[in-house]
């Protein structure tokens, strides 16, 4: 099964000049967000162009702008962007790297905040994004040293949904069938 290598800020330098540490523990908290100050049809229409599809169904944030939008990596990898609406005219770009929703596993599968693989996408698009600290509330002027993720995928090989509905709905038939006297 294929891992998903990744950094996420460790050391970090705030605005007024201070040194913050981020704990392994607290990557999970996501923290940290990229805050751009323009339309979002023009991040929508970046995130499009790098093979983002829009996401039909999810868990909607209470200030989210839309849908979210997702792309399939590396199989059963795929990562999910979510655009807040913020104060100030300022929109917070939320990104996360998940066993892909195609697959049973999403449901309880492992997950990590991505910040690097977002900010390579706006730079090359030429988009200007800062790193903001949402517990800090300050936005982050340097990142010193990183922690290595790795996210290993599970140990049983992805199940996509449409063939265990499919599975499900026939063996259900099967067994309505003999229980009306049928079969």
């Amino acid at each position: 099964m294929s891992e998903f290598l990744t950094t996420y800020p460790k050391t970090i330098r705030i605005v007024r000049g201070l040194q913050n540490f981020i704990r392994k523990e607290e990557i999970d908290l996501d923290h940290l967000c990229l805050m751009v100050k323009i339309k979002k049809d023009e991040i929508i229409s970046a995130l499009m162009s790098e093979g983002f599809q829009r996401v039909k169904m999810e868990n909607r944030k209470p200030t989210q702008i839309g849908h979210g939008f997702s792309k399939r990596l590396a199989k059963p990898w795929e990562m999910h962007v979510r655009l807040l609406e913020m104060q100030k005219g300022l929109i917070a770009i939320h990104a996360e790297v998940e066993i892909s929703r195609k697959y049973i596993q999403h449901i309880r599968s492992v997950r990590s905040p991505v910040i690097y693989e977002i900010g390579s996408i706006l730079q090359k698009h030429k988009i200007e994004y800062k790193i903001w600290h949402a517990k800090l509330k300050q936005y982050i002027s340097t990142v010193i040293d990183n922690h290595q993720i790795t996210l290993n995928a599970p140990k049983l090989p992805p199940i996509p949904w449409k063939h265990m509905a499919g599975a499900v709905v026939t063996l259900s038939l099967v067994y309505l069938a003999k229980f009306v006297g049928t079969f």
